[in-house]
């Protein structure tokens, strides 16, 4: 008498396609949330609600091997979605402030510093610079710089063509190291506004 071969739950092995998929991705994807929210708590929320998002979309994922680009845009629409429900808008820097500010960097006696600034794009000054800049550039240098997506991939992400995406890569590094100079200049304004004060005795 032959036995038939146990049932396979569909759920389950969804679940753990969805899990080998998904999970070597959440580290990435939560530091992507960081740099785009004001706290750790609100990035982890936003992860948690793309995981879920992803979940339910799953099922429609037809090459896997397109999971990362797919998930990146779910998270993308979690950002956008969280920050227009809460009303709050990241600061933006006055473009042609800034990239008047890129264009003294790169012409003048500063070359040194933005190859540095080039070269050290997952650093503290870097994050907050992109936090300074329009979201649609900080983007594209994130994804490209920082991630390392390709236009190809960076297109489907953001859902604009190839050429845009390179255009705003572009403009966004004269952005980015412009917001640089500008705290950079802002803080050297503010140590000599302290040695001045200092040195009259204190506040007036």
């Amino acid at each position: 008498m032959s036995t038939s071969p146990p049932a396979v739950d569909p759920i389950a092995e969804l679940r753990a396609r969805f899990e080998a998929v998904v999970m070597p991705h959440l580290d990435r994807l939560l530091a992507f949330a960081i740099r785009r929210t004001d706290s750790v708590a609100d990035a982890e929320d936003a992860v948690q609600e793309a995981c879920i998002r992803a979940w339910l979309g799953f099922a429609d994922l037809r090459d896997e091997a397109n999971a990362r680009p797919w998930f990146y845009r779910i998270l993308r629409t979690v950002l956008s979605d969280m920050r227009e429900k809460s009303g709050r808008r990241q600061q933006l820097v006055y473009i042609t402030r800034l990239e008047d500010a890129h264009e003294e960097l790169v012409g003048g006696e500063h070359d040194a510093l933005f190859s540095e600034v080039v070269s050290r794009l997952d650093g503290e000054a870097v994050h907050r610079g992109l936090r300074a800049i329009p979201e649609d550039f900080a983007a594209a240098v994130e994804l490209h710089d920082i991630d390392g997506f390709k236009y190809v991939e960076i297109a489907e992400i953001v859902g604009v063509p190839i050429g845009t995406v390179m255009s705003r890569i572009a403009r966004g590094r004269k952005l980015l190291a412009g917001a640089i100079m500008a705290e950079r200049g802002g803080v050297a304004a503010d140590a000599r506004t302290t040695e001045r004060r200092s040195a009259q005795g204190g506040p007036r």
